[in-house]
């Protein structure tokens, strides 16, 4: 096969792996328009809620470390594949389910299966891109699927009125096992992109591979950065509880922060392949900190619509991941990643609740000054990240 060849056919499986993400999300973004009917028929309560997301989080996390170990006997495109169709069919079960056991059970299996989507996603994009337009390649991998939190909440309103919950969750189920089983059968990328590797989960290679500067540094940023990741749950409350504004304007707000979330990874990735990294990295870093801090004083619609725009803008991740990508051997990227994605989603699990404890102690203003301020301390690992490229002056 040409090289020209190999490169298509592992384009193509980029674009499913990005795509397959997207549809990822459509199911996790319909579960919060879900909640009151499930709870309502399965007479569950909100601490019993809380322990099935918790639950599903820990097990959606922690295996991310462990993907890689796989790779020894499967290919990434064969577990990428196969962990969404778990994904997809658990959450059909969820639909077809009668209780808080099952509801339980089956959110768990769901979790294991999206297990593999963030790290072995990110190793097939990052392996699979040109070099050249690998953080525009990233930016996409994050801004598509960000497409669907955008349309889905409606979507499933939609849904609702006419089927039932039932229903619009196996509906919604239905494209990412499609699309799974296309690429489990019909989609195949070259050997470097997603073959098997004895490398994918080594404990000694990782433990050199953190004595690499990025790594640790970005490592210890992910660790800093994830206790913020509770604070947007919480949004919608604040425009409502706090603000007074209706439940109509507040989702828009909301909306529009989602939609600078959508652009900003293509925006910074597309950049971060033309100037040095680093810096922007700490511009951005700074910028979200600020950004968290004028909460405390922009309380006029327009004003916070411009701010929530451009809090939803400035995303690091897409240009911290190109870093990593840059920093390591490619037959590193499942373990670097795992690690990456498993910290991430490990700590994000209870920063809902630190946030909720925060606000419920002290008010929203201290809370948004607390995420201002975790922003501003995850600036301090930044600054030891190093280029890993030589770009020309």
């Amino acid at each position: 096969m040409s090289g020209d060849d190999t490169s298509k056919k592992s384009g193509q499986l980029v674009w499913s792996v990005i795509i397959l993400h997207m549809l990822n999300h459509v199911i996790s973004g319909s579960m919060p328009m879900l909640y009151p009917d499930l709870m309502d028929e399965f007479d569950i309560s909100y601490a019993e809620l809380g322990l099935i997301r918790s639950a599903a989080g820990l097990a959606a996390g922690v295996p991310q470390m462990f993907v890689g170990l796989f790779r020894r006997w499967f290919s990434a495109r064969v577990l990428i594949s196969g962990g969404n169709l778990l994904n997809a069919l658990m959450n059909i079960g969820i639909s077809m389910g009668n209780g808080f056991a099952q509801f339980m059970g089956f959110s768990v299996l769901a979790g294991v299966g999206n297990s593999v989507q963030h790290p072995l996603g990110a190793s097939i994009v990052s392996n699979g891109a040109d070099p050249k337009d690998r953080g525009r390649m990233l930016g996409l991998n994050q801004a598509v699927p960000s497409i669907a939190f955008a349309f889905t909440p409606l979507l499933t309103a939609y849904l609702l009125t006419r089927m039932g919950w039932r229903s619009t969750l196996g509906v919604l189920s239905i494209p990412a096992l499609a699309l799974s089983v296309v690429i489990l059968f019909f989609i195949k990328g070259s050997s470097d992109v997603e073959g098997k590797s004895r490398d994918a989960l080594n404990l000694g290679k990782l433990r050199e591979q953190l004595k690499n500067r990025n790594v640790l540094s970005i490592s210890v940023l992910r660790s800093v950065m994830a206790f913020r990741m509770g604070v947007r749950t919480f949004l919608p409350l604040y425009f409502i509880d706090i603000l007074g504004f209706s439940s109509e304007r507040s989702s828009l707000l909301y909306a529009v922060m989602l939609g600078g979330g959508v652009l900003g990874p293509f925006f910074w990735g597309w950049l971060s392949d033309r100037m040095n990294r680093k810096p922007l990295i700490i511009g951005i870093m700074t910028a979200s900190a600020v950004g968290y801090f004028m909460l405390n004083y922009v309380t006029s619609y327009t004003g916070l619509a411009v701010l929530l725009f451009f809090i939803g803008f400035m995303v690091q991740t897409v240009i911290v991941q190109s870093v990593m990508t840059d920093s390591v051997e490619r037959s590193q990227l499942d373990q670097i990643f795992g690690l990456y994605f498993t910290i991430g989603f490990t700590i994000a699990s209870i920063s809902s609740a630190l946030f909720g404890w925060v606000v419920e102690t002290y008010g929203f203003n201290m809370g948004f000054s607390y995420i201002a301020v975790v922003s501003a301390i995850s600036l301090l690992p930044a600054f030891f990240i190093q280029e890993p490229r030589n770009l020309p002056q």
